[in-house]
């Protein structure tokens, strides 16, 4: 790992997971996260039991409690122009 492929640079975070730089977690991921929490289970535990990022369980639980959502939010690009 740590080489670069057609997305962009993979590598392998603390815990032994496996990432894409700048790509957001695949949604099944996400909806596991969000699964375990409403089951009890404390993100840090989450964590270490699919080995994602602490931040990154943060922010997709945070995500989803402030939205109802698991999508993840749009990368890069420009927002569109509201015309009046």
């Amino acid at each position: 790992m740590g080489g670069f492929n057609e997305i962009g640079q993979a590598g392998v975070n603390q815990l032994g997971g496996v990432f894409v730089n700048g790509r957001p977690l695949p949604d099944g991921v996400r909806k596991r996260i969000v699964e375990l929490a409403i089951m009890g289970v404390r993100p840090c535990d989450i964590s270490r039991q699919l080995l994602v990022s602490h931040g990154c369980v943060s922010k997709i639980l945070t995500r989803f409690y402030e939205t109802g959502s698991i999508r993840p939010g749009s990368i890069g690009g420009s927002k569109t122009k509201v015309r009046v």
